[in-house]
């Protein structure tokens, strides 16, 4: 049983936004219609029957007030007259009859004799003003109404009150009030209605547009809203959701492109580098290694002691300056200081280098960087002035170059300066996926890597500034 009334319950609350606000609407003015018959129903009937009475009475009484004179007198027709005219002057008078104390039937608006059982059906007690019964007729049911008339020392009045009338008018009644509900019913549904189609509508469309979406079309909006209530906040949302998505796509898609740039760029240096490299041993290496052999061959051949004695010297010296090649090579590969973790020496020598190819100007300053710096982070940093300084050299047309490093509280702070021409930050930087430009964004990969932040200040005319900071938290330091 309970996993019926589940299925059951799952079904009803499964069906559509506008299904489940038409059918609570319906449901709620179909129960006020039918409390308002049944309270209709309930209450119509005693009051109409109570203003029968009343009226009853209030003829009975008009009678019991004129009636003795003329029964003193022992006038039947003026007696008669007056029931007569009381009798006609109210439609749902059915009759009119009086009766002396002896219980015989003084007046009456039959015109023949009275039917039977009419006379003993309602009596006044002694005490009571006025006693009322019904009766069960063959034109349906009589209210009778028996008054006394002078305390019932010269008889009763009695008068039949027909319900047709009321019965009628309460047929009427409720015909008029079914046929307001039901109007009120169909306005209701109208509503309900064009209630159910607002508030579903933002929902449905934004159904609609999550398939879109779906589907790859991150251009697609929500048509707005006009009723700025929570639908219109929940489209506007949605649409600035949307709009957030595309703009992280575009996001990735341009650090795709990049990240492929990047890759393509760091491919033809390594190709560049290995090219060097090569051009390097052959020119010098190997020539050197050609004329050392050259060099044993000639100490070989010597005719006495101290010629080959000379000659070795010359090849133990042009050996040392081959070695110092070789060196010069490996340094300008991996500096073997940050082997050690000496990223400040590594940076000096560099500068030197710097000053000597290029003219420009390098200030290093290198304050409290305690021993210990990894490796990894070391050779990072490092890579990231030699590009610094190579865009420099080929763009800020600068003549000084100002390099800080220091370390503050585990942290490493890395500044680089120069009083170049500058450049409009935001305007490169938003065309460096279009102009093929990423330097800079090797550099932030880079600091990125390894947990840091990076900085770039810089304007037209003003110089450049970049500041990196590697946080201790990056594994800094050698464990």
């Amino acid at each position: 049983m309970k996993l019926v009334l589940q299925r059951i319950l799952t079904r009803v609350l499964g069906v559509s936004l506008r299904a489940k606000i038409m059918g609570l609407v319906v449901g709620l003015l179909l129960t006020l219609a039918a409390a308002a018959l049944f309270q209709t129903e309930r209450s119509i009937g005693p009051f109409l029957n109570e203003q029968l009475d009343a009226q009853g009475i209030s003829t009975a009484t008009y009678i019991a007030d004129r009636s003795p004179e003329y029964i003193y007198r022992w006038d039947l027709f003026r007696l008669y007259t007056l029931v007569r005219d009381a009798r006609n002057s109210n439609e749902n008078i059915r009759y009119i009859f009086i009766v002396d104390p002896e219980e015989k039937v003084l007046v009456d608006t039959f015109g023949n004799a009275l039917p039977g059982g009419l006379l003993s059906a309602n009596q006044a007690g002694a005490s009571e003003p006025y006693h009322v019964s019904v009766i069960d007729s063959e034109e349906g049911l009589i209210r009778d109404i028996a008054l006394p008339i002078s305390g019932g020392k010269l008889g009763t009045v009695r008068i039949g009150m027909s319900v047709k009338g009321i019965t009628k008018a309460k047929s009427n009644l409720l015909t008029g009030l079914i046929l307001v509900t039901f109007s009120v019913l169909l306005l209701g549904i109208f509503f309900a209605y064009l209630l159910s189609w607002i508030l579903a509508t933002p929902y449905r469309r934004m159904m609609e547009g999550t398939k879109i979406i779906a589907a790859g079309d991150l251009s697609y909006r929500l048509p707005e809203w006009s009723i700025q209530d929570e639908g219109g906040q929940l489209t506007q949302a949605f649409n600035g959701m949307i709009e957030n998505m595309e703009a992280s796509a575009r996001k990735i898609e341009e650090l795709s492109i990049m990240r492929r740039g990047l890759a393509e760029k760091v491919m033809r240096l390594q190709e560049k580098e290995r090219l060097r490299l090569a051009r390097e041993l052959h020119d010098e290496t190997s020539q050197s290694l050609a004329s050392l052999r050259l060099g044993l061959k000639y100490a070989e051949e010597a005719q006495s002691f101290e010629v080959m004695k000379t000659r070795l010297t010359d090849v133990r010296q042009f050996l040392d300056e081959t070695f110092d090649g070789i060196r010069r090579l490996v340094t300008e590969l991996r500096p073997c200081v940050l082997e050690e973790g000496e990223l400040g020496q590594a940076i000096k020598r560099y500068a030197q280098e710097y000053e000597k190819r290029f003219g420009i100007e390098v200030d290093v300053t290198i304050a409290h960087i305690p021993q210990g710096l990894s490796g990894e982070n070391a050779s990072s940093l490092y890579r990231i002035v030699q590009e610094v300084l190579t865009n420099v050299a080929r763009h800020a047309k600068a003549s000084q170059v100002s390099i800080v490093l220091n370390s503050h509280l585990g942290d490493i702070n890395l500044t680089i300066e120069d009083n170049g021409i500058g450049f409009n930050v935001p305007e490169i930087m938003a065309k460096r996926v279009e102009n093929h430009k990423f330097g800079l964004f090797g550099i932030q990969e880079r600091v990125m890597a390894f947990g840091g932040t990076s900085q770039i200040e810089s304007a037209p005319g003003q110089g450049t500034t970049i500041y990196i900071k590697v946080p201790g938290s990056a594994n800094v330091w050698r464990k």
